[in-house]
């Protein structure tokens, strides 16, 4: 657990390989990232899943507290807790019931301000043409390309690429088939190609990736994406 003070501006996008849960004690930002677009403000928890990047909007100067938390948890990006102070007390003294204070109470849904959300939406959720979404929404690829990189501060391509690692990582951690039926099934062209996008996003290829062996890093892959 350790304290952080944001002030106003923009945090380049970034990640981590834990998964954890910001607590906003004050003031608010935006976060833009692999689970979309969110509005966090005091008493609100932000939960980043192990190896999810995002970027921050901050509107004005923000009090938070990270907390690292087992990353099987199935939590929303954003939530609330009945009483925060308790997970406060929890991730101070008695790590090991962390979980037990993190029941939601109020969820968050995500904000969608125009077509980079509504692309970023559809990217999580299939492989998409580019070509073909421009074209369904009436925009040119090249404005594609320049309009979801200022939002996101990612290509499209490489957003659609890094959400089709996160779904094979969790294959991968349930060994759920073959490397290269993970591949075929998490939209990979081939085998070849998901292994240099899990090695430039996790530093492991998929054969370390399927061998290891340790709980706790097969809870982080379990909920990676």
């Amino acid at each position: 657990m350790y304290h952080q003070q944001l002030v106003p501006g923009q945090r380049g996008r970034h990640r981590h390989d834990i998964g954890y849960v910001a607590l906003v004690l004050s003031g608010t930002y935006e976060e833009v990232g692999d689970t979309g677009r969110w509005l966090g403000g005091a008493g609100d928890l932000v939960y980043h899943n192990a190896y999810e990047a995002h970027r921050n909007l901050i509107s004005s100067e923000c009090s938070i507290v990270n907390i690292e938390v087992p990353s099987h948890l199935p939590l929303p990006p954003v939530f609330r807790v009945r009483e925060p102070e308790r997970l406060l007390a929890a991730a101070s003294s008695n790590h090991a019931i962390i979980g037990s204070h993190l029941i939601p109470t109020e969820t968050k849904r995500p904000v969608v301000m125009d077509w980079p959300d509504l692309l970023a939406r559809d990217l999580r959720n299939q492989p998409q043409s580019l070509g073909k979404w421009a074209e369904q929404h009436s925009l040119k690829p090249e404005t594609i390309s320049r309009g979801f990189r200022k939002a996101y501060g990612i290509t499209p391509a490489k957003y659609r690429r890094e959400a089709q690692a996160r779904k094979a990582l969790r294959m991968i951690a349930k060994a759920d088939g073959t490397i290269a039926d993970i591949a075929a099934r998490a939209g990979f062209s081939d085998q070849a190609h998901m292994s240099r996008t899990l090695v430039e996003l996790t530093g492991y290829p998929p054969r370390r990736l399927q061998q290891a062996k340790s709980n706790s890093f097969n809870t982080v892959l379990l909920s990676a994406g």
